[in-house]
């Protein structure tokens, strides 16, 4: 009997230390017990608003925990913000490019820090010991959504009392309208001018534009069509006949370039000739010296005379001894002209 009861006994203590085994189990599996032995490193970050957010709010990285709040969130130094400070485990690298940002777990969920990486591969991540304070995004969810309310509220009240006065002053303007521009004077001096205007038309109508005048002016604007037409007939025969007389400008334009050529060659060959006239008269050149030079004459015409008498090859002076006979006959015979005399 004893034996049985301590049977009983142990069995009743070795299934409760079971169970405590497993319970232990589940609180290290699904709790955060064992984030305790962890090795972590800090990062602070400044948030312009930051409610919801106490000591141990958690910090998800694509959906995972990556660690927890440090500690309670403390004003920046100008009180325009807080700085948080986040312990988050030493295996999680987050990517340099990555924002962080205040968010809500559900609808009515606590708030926690949220890292939203841009999405790009990359290789440049923060470092463990960086001392820098990153730049967080506004705060979004609930808290969020509740000061874009708010802040829209006062907007809305803003312009609910600038409509106020709008309308006011729309109210005074019609008032003025009413008695100045809608006053019965007004009216009466506008329907006066209404009426005048439509016996001007109407004068206007039966006087200026009656059948005689419009039958005038259409005879007037068929003349000028007429007119119009004649002018055009007229300018294109005008410019048949530039056409034709393109040619004949031409050949003439041809001719008289023709006829300057022909000027100036006739005008050097003039100078030429002058040029050559003055050299002969002034004794330059061979043609000179033989008009003006009588022994250089006399001389060339003895070489001819020789030439034509001997020829080139028997080539003598016998136009000396000649010239010489000739002379000593005359010197003879002019004693004998004394005595017939």
């Amino acid at each position: 009997m004893i034996d049985s009861d301590k049977k009983t006994e142990m069995l009743v203590g070795l299934f409760l230390f079971v169970g405590l085994l497993l319970l232990g189990g589940l609180i290290l599996q699904f709790g955060r017990v064992r984030e305790v032995f962890k090795d972590t490193y800090e990062l602070r970050v400044a948030f312009p608003n930051a409610s919801g957010i106490k000591e141990g709010s958690p910090v998800f990285l694509g959906g995972s925990r990556v660690g927890k709040v440090k500690n309670k969130p403390k004003l920046n130094a100008t009180f325009t913000g807080v700085i948080i400070d986040l312990e988050l485990f030493k295996d999680v690298m987050i990517p340099a490019d990555a924002t962080f940002a205040v968010g809500s777990a559900g609808l009515m969920g606590d708030a926690l820090i949220e890292i939203k990486p841009s999405g790009k591969e990359t290789d440049v991540f923060l470092p463990h010991d960086y001392e820098q304070i990153i730049e967080g995004e506004k705060a979004g969810g609930l808290s969020d959504l509740q000061s874009t309310a708010q802040n829209v509220g006062e907007k809305v009240d803003v312009v609910l009392d600038e409509v106020k006065i709008a309308l006011e002053d729309v109210k005074q303007a019609m008032s003025k309208v009413n008695k100045g521009a809608l006053a019965d004077d007004t009216i009466q001096n506008f329907k006066e001018g209404m009426e005048h205007l439509h016996n001007t038309l109407k004068r206007v109508d039966e006087k200026v534009l009656g059948d005689e005048n419009a039958q005038n002016l259409k005879t007037a604007i068929t003349d000028l069509k007429d007119a119009a037409s004649s002018f055009k007939s007229a300018a294109k025969n005008i410019e048949d006949s530039s056409k034709k007389l393109d040619p004949a400008i031409a050949k003439a334009d041809k001719v008289m370039a023709t006829a300057d050529e022909s000027l100036q060659s006739i005008k050097k060959a003039a100078d030429s000739f002058s040029a050559a006239a003055s050299n002969i008269s002034s004794g330059k050149g061979l043609l000179g010296a033989l008009m003006n030079d009588q022994r250089l004459m006399a001389d060339f015409r003895d070489l001819i005379y020789n030439f034509k008498v001997n020829g080139p090859l028997w080539y003598k002076d016998t136009a000396e001894k000649l010239r010489s006979g000739e002379q000593k006959k005359q010197t003879e015979e002019q004693p004998k002209r004394g005595i017939f005399r």
